[in-house]
């Protein structure tokens, strides 16, 4: 079977992390990736094919027409050359339009993912492309959301329609967070040591996790850096005696024994695509207190794996690290059993299993 991938966001690493567990399960993979003169082309080690042509410009981003025309005429020959038996299209309208032309054109099936830029974003200050969009969605023989939470936004927009050809398959973490086997530590510190992994993007709600700090009498790690409230957060912690900034880490090795020394992960983002670190700080053995409405709201039940707050709300914060200590051990332990199931391996195992769905329908 052959999967041609078309995606503009291929820049980021997890795309890489996706495709090379597909290739283990026999797919041959090809992947379109337009891009502009800032993003960086990915080199595969030959296990898929990127062809990356440098295309997408000011006009491009002014004009959506014009980039739906300019990246048919740079992706038609490599469709014919590759002759896909599946169009993966990884966002619904930059991605989804030029899988749904090649659809109408030679009928091969497609299915499209929605991610927060096509509903944040395009919907939100495109809203005149909501009708060409459901054309694409018709068309599609399954339409992917990586978290309920999501698949929730598109249903107030477009309604119960699509139900029947959705599905949620999460982004996945490296195997190199899973140890089978490995005991952790399933009692709380004293005082409790609070995490955050990320940037400091106003959207992060950082500040508010620093006035928890402070208010709580917990401790609080942060590794990360840049965004456009990196200034703020690091004046802030700059005289504090209960938070420990050790800035961004590379080495995975170290940022899984910096989880594995703190008990509870904190991030209320206002917006969340999906948020991997939650599933990191999960496999090793940690609770997590995330955003309502966004993010991996929606995967488990409350008080499953952890609790969903209100975005920057240092009150409920508080609330849930209450509940979370008061069953911290089964819940640790149940952050690492379903964290286990979400390496990339078995979502790319359920990414074959639909591929060969629609191939054999």
């Amino acid at each position: 079977m052959r999967v041609d991938h078309i995606c503009v966001n291929f820049g980021a690493p997890l795309f890489n992390e996706l495709l090379i567990a597909i290739n283990e399960h026999n797919i041959k993979q090809n992947v379109f990736y337009p891009r502009n003169y800032r993003h960086r082309i990915i080199v595969p080690n030959n296990l898929y094919q990127v062809d990356s042509p440098r295309i997408l410009n000011l006009l491009t981003k002014l004009s959506f027409s014009y980039k739906r025309y300019i990246m048919r005429q740079w992706y038609e020959p490599l469709f014919l050359r590759n002759k896909p038996d599946i169009i993966h299209a990884h966002t619904l309208f930059s991605d989804g339009s030029l899988a749904d032309y090649f659809y109408r054109k030679f009928g091969t099936p497609y299915i499209v993912a929605i991610r927060s830029t096509d509903i944040d974003q395009f919907l939100r200050y495109k809203f005149w492309l909501k009708g060409y969009s459901k054309q694409v969605l018709d068309n599609a023989n399954r339409i992917v959301f990586i978290t309920p939470a999501l698949r929730k936004k598109f249903v107030h927009i477009y309604g119960e329609v699509y139900e029947s050809k959705s599905v949620v398959i999460p982004n996945g973490i490296h195997e190199s967070f899973v140890t089978p086997g490995i005991e952790i530590n399933g009692n709380l510190h004293s005082p409790v040591e609070i995490l955050y992994v990320g940037s400091f993007l106003r959207r992060k709600n950082v500040p508010a996790l620093i006035r928890l700090v402070e208010q709580s009498g917990t401790r609080l790690t942060i590794v990360g850096n840049g965004g456009n409230g990196e200034k703020k957060v690091l004046r802030m912690i700059r005289n504090s005696k209960n938070i420990n900034y050790l800035g961004q880490i590379e080495e995975l090795s170290h940022l899984i024994q910096v989880y594995r020394q703190s008990d509870i992960f904190i991030m209320t983002s206002k917006n969340e695509t999906f948020g991997m670190v939650y599933i990191e700080a999960m496999s090793q053995g940690l609770p997590v207190v995330y955003s309502r409405n966004t993010g991996i709201d929606g995967l488990w039940e409350q008080g499953s794996i952890g609790y969903g707050v209100a975005p920057g709300s240092v009150t409920e914060m508080k609330i849930a690290i209450a509940k979370i200590a008061a069953d911290y051990p089964s819940m640790s332990s149940r952050c690492m059993a379903e964290a286990g199931q979400m390496t990339w391996p078995d979502i790319a195992g359920r990414y074959a299993e639909m591929y060969n769905g629609i191939f054999n329908e």
